[in-house]
């Protein structure tokens, strides 16, 4: 009996160990980052289009600010002159000048040491593969919510494929960042922009996507980004989503929507409700969030632990 606990006891310190030595590399919750908020991912407020050092010292000194959310692309600095030395600046295409590279923008965070997370949108695969040595640079000093960002399969309504990046390439490169959280969706064609009023998303692009995700084993943080004009007539597949992807740990869904899109607020409400608010992010302007109603909403509790704690969780409750 005495070998029996004595192996167990073992086998439980080497398992923290192995946790200690790797705590680099785990993910930052945004519920426990932002404390506050009581867990729900609804009152998480977030600045869009972080492109610029001003907009960065902006968002940075806002105490209501809690995410920003950035793009990336290959392109070159004001400074600069050749053409041809194109690095990962901050910037939404068709733009291709910044007076912010992807480099500052990550040690100004850094430095700042803010209580900020941050979501960068990759624009191109491209734009990625060129940031991955940057992102691994300062891996070690990321201490809050890291978010990784791109379209990655075409949506509704019959939106263009050239703008998505390759899912393949993406999703396996962002595989060897498990603390991060992968943000992967669907290029739409909606909105004032596009003068398009009506659609919803398709069980065929959920299925698309969780299939996919299956069959390259991602187990890191999931947010499918889904835009609230197109969402809100999904309630049914928007679910159908959630349900098939267990096989991840931790599954969010970010609703988004730009300025002037249609959007039916009540079934969005609904569905946001339906989800749970401690699993869904608001990214929204501020006259539809007022619609939303979301301040007094209840969610169920849903348990995402994984199978190394339940056996840590195990030998403990065996030994003590």
């Amino acid at each position: 009996m005495k070998s029996i606990t004595t192996t167990a006891t073992s086998l439980l310190f080497l398992a923290l160990i192995q946790a200690a030595m790797s705590a680099s590399n785990v993910s930052v919750d945004v519920a426990t980052f932002f404390p506050n908020i009581k867990g729900n991912l609804t009152k998480i407020v977030w600045e869009h289009a972080v492109n610029s050092k001003e907009k960065l010292d902006n968002a940075l000194v806002s105490a209501n600010i809690m995410m920003l959310e950035a793009d990336v692309t290959m392109g070159i600095l004001n400074n600069m002159n050749d053409n041809s030395s194109r690095i990962p600046i901050m910037a939404h295409p068709p733009a291709f000048k910044s007076n912010l590279s992807l480099k500052n923008f990550l040690d100004t965070v850094i430095q700042k040491n803010v209580t900020k997370g941050i979501k960068l949108d990759f624009k191109s695969i491209e734009a990625f593969i060129a940031s991955k040595p940057i992102l691994e640079e300062v891996r070690n000093n990321t201490k809050f919510p890291v978010f990784l960002n791109a379209d990655i399969f075409p949506g509704p309504v019959n939106a263009s494929t050239t703008a998505v990046v390759d899912p393949k390439v993406f999703v396996s490169e962002a595989m060897a960042f498990p603390e991060y959280t992968l943000s992967v969706g669907w290029t739409t064609r909606y909105g004032t922009n596009d003068n398009v009023t009506e659609g919803q998303y398709t069980e065929q692009q959920m299925q698309n996507m969780t299939n996919f995700l299956k069959e390259q084993k991602v187990t890191q943080p999931i947010t499918y980004p889904v835009r609230a004009g197109l969402a809100a007539n999904s309630t049914k597949v928007i679910k159908s989503l959630m349900e098939n992807s267990s096989f991840a740990r931790n599954v969010t869904l970010t609703v988004w929507s730009s300025e002037g899109d249609k959007v039916d607020a009540e079934a969005l409400s609904t569905l946001i409700r339906d989800i749970g608010v401690k699993n869904v992010y608001v990214d929204v302007p501020q006259d539809l969030m007022n619609k939303l109603h979301l301040s007094g909403a209840s969610s169920v509790m849903v348990a995402s632990i994984t199978l190394a704690v339940s056996v840590l969780t195990g030998l403990l409750s065996t030994i003590l």
